[in-house]
């Protein structure tokens, strides 16, 4: 659920939006169209009755105005919920899904030949995004982010223009994907892609497909591209990268690619500086001292706590400021290239080596290297690794000569290393080499003082980057930012700030504008109230309108059906678990509709 930036149509638009509420005995569909309220419930008047008795006579309103997609209660007993959250009235974007009383809602969009377009909500695509990145790295396969939006004419703050709407374009985006890509919303002028088992090339190449947009088929768009490995090998840090990078793109560059290589990244790693509350102070105070030894120093930290950015600080801090830090990305470096990133290679030395390259250490001679994911190196490159710690000496892959250089070593790791060394996958003798100093990085949970110094800093960069002006929050809205647990620590908050920024219409950030998890933190405080138990559902009637309406619903539904099983290979269980339907309807509507497993 989103602030207002939901996709909207006019009545000369031939793409349409629809309700489709899932219920025991299958689906029914009810078209939205511009400024006439669609209401659904248990019986008349409701236009679009469903015979579920969870649901009250009238239960809710949906209404497509003014280029704005709402829901309203309509004082049911058992409520209308989003993200668990129970609602009045809330603004909706394609994909979005709510509750009423016990039955599931989702907002799709068609599209002008009637076809579903698939359009999932922020909170699908985010989850689809962590499975696929589990996937990638159980099998070391690549899978990229792209961000798809409008170029940019203007950046005097006011939101896109109706042409720029997401329903104007995205069906033409739409139509060059692959089956198992995913599609999401990301506010009104953007989109977010999933493009599983796809590297780099590929990921370019459907890139400039989407940008090479023909003059009369609407507006120009740009794209942003991430790929793992090779970007990151986070999803907080692929989804900030690929946003970035869309932001970054123009009519110059319409496809920007991040690096695919930031295990070798000699730039800035981590922007601003440190925000330190009552629980980082002490840690600062240290890290300060240290800084100018030249002892390994290990930091330990969960995902996304900053433990980039304290790397960058006791750079800066000691005497090798004036030197390059060179980041490796233990995590994202290819097995069969760790040693060659690390300590360069000669020319010809394996397949592939065309030229001599130097290395990480070469390139951090004098300055500080930082070891990121340290807990993720291979153990024979942890020999190699062991060896420049104890002597600075090392050979480039397919050399005799040995060189020396002087660096300093930062490690970081969200890993139980001291419980690595006793399973026997780190190496001890490694271990007790960095661990001079440890520094503890604690979550953002614990450091409740520092969270709005950096909501603040985070909506400046968002309004810096998205051409908006967003001028603060309401007060709601802090106390859920407060109320969430941040799994994903400060990264998470970042990205969740600027996906606030991006589909906000207001002046303040609204709770509304806020990711579903987020808002979810604030009701889980409020026990909400049992919903009566589910009772079996009398038959649903036929939508009104001819059997034309009846066979579109029903090739609708076999879709919907099909999409999740695929999504879930053909799993009933977790295929009824996504579609919010028990498993016994879903084995009899694929029966009706004739899906079988291929």
């Amino acid at each position: 659920m989103t602030n207002g930036s939901a996709v909207g149509l006019d009545e000369g638009d031939e793409q349409r939006l629809a309700v489709v509420v899932y219920h025991e005995n299958g689906a029914e569909l009810g078209l939205l169209k511009p400024g006439l309220p669609l209401t659904i419930g248990r019986a008349e008047p409701s236009v679009l009755r469903i015979g579920d008795r969870r649901l009250s006579r009238v239960h809710a309103c949906f209404l497509l105005s003014d280029n704005l997609i709402t829901v309203e209660d309509l004082g049911s007993t058992n409520g209308s919920w989003i993200a668990g959250r129970r609602i009045q009235k809330a603004s909706l974007e394609v994909g979005d899904e709510l509750r009423l009383g016990g039955v599931l809602a989702r907002l799709h969009a068609l599209g002008r030949s009637g076809q579903p377009l698939r359009l999932e909500g922020d909170e699908h695509f985010r989850h689809a995004v962590d499975e696929e990145a589990a996937r990638a790295r159980q099998f070391h396969r690549p899978f990229a982010l792209l961000v798809v939006r409008v170029e940019r004419t203007r950046r005097d703050g006011a939101p896109p223009s109706l042409v720029e709407h997401v329903h104007r374009w995205v069906e033409r985006v739409h139509g060059l994907l692959r089956p198992v890509d995913r599609l999401a919303p990301y506010g009104s002028d953007a989109v977010q892609l999933l493009l599983p088992e796809t590297g780099p090339e590929e990921a370019v190449r459907i890139a400039r497909v989407i940008a090479a947009t023909p003059p009369d088929s609407g507006p120009r768009l740009v794209v942003g591209v991430s790929v793992y490995p090779g970007a990151a090998d986070t999803v907080e840090e692929l989804v900030e990268l690929a946003r970035a990078a869309a932001n970054r793109a123009g009519p110059e560059q319409p496809v920007d690619v991040c690096s695919t290589a930031p295990w070798f990244d000699s730039g800035t790693v981590a922007e601003g500086s440190l925000i330190a509350g009552a629980a980082m102070r002490e840690l600062l105070e240290t890290a300060r001292l240290v800084s100018a030894s030249r002892v390994p120093v290990i930091l330990q930290g969960e995902t996304g706590t900053g433990k980039e950015v304290l790397a960058r600080f006791l750079h800066d801090e000691g005497p090798r400021r004036s030197q390059r830090m060179v980041r490796v990305n233990c995590g994202a470096i290819p097995k069969e290239l760790v040693e060659s990133t690390l300590f360069g290679h000669e020319r010809g030395a394996f397949t592939g080596a065309g030229q001599m390259k130097q290395g990480v250490f070469e390139e951090a001679n004098g300055g500080t290297v930082f070891l990121d994911e340290i807990g993720e190196m291979p153990l024979a490159a942890q020999v190699a690794l062991l060896r420049v710690l104890e002597t600075g000496a090392f050979s480039r892959v397919g050399a005799s000569k040995e060189l020396t250089v002087d660096v300093r070593v930062i490690a970081a790791t969200h890993r139980d290393l001291e419980g690595m060394v006793a399973a026997g996958s780190f190496r001890e003798d490694l271990y007790y080499r960095l661990n001079a100093i440890i520094l503890a990085l604690p979550p953002l949970r614990e450091r409740g003082d520092e969270l709005e110094p950096l909501v603040h800093r985070f909506l400046r960069l968002a309004n810096q980057g998205n051409g908006r002006t967003v001028q603060g929050l309401e007060p709601a809205t802090l106390e859920l930012l407060r109320a969430y647990s941040w799994p994903g620590n400060v990264r998470e908050l970042k990205n969740a700030i600027e996906r606030a920024v991006v589909v906000a219409r207001g002046a303040l950030l609204a709770p509304g504008d806020l990711p579903a998890r987020v808002q979810a933190a604030g009701a889980a405080e409020r026990p909400a109230p049992t919903p009566p138990p589910i009772e079996r559902a009398v038959p649903a009637p036929v939508l009104e309108g001819a059997s034309q309406a009846r066979e579109q619903l029903r090739g609708y539904e076999a879709h919907l059906l099909q999409e999740a099983l695929v999504a879930t290979g053909w799993n009933r269980s977790e295929a009824a678990k996504r579609l919010g339907i028990p498993v016994r309807t879903l084995s009899y509507r694929m029966k009706v509709l004739g899906l079988k497993k291929p």
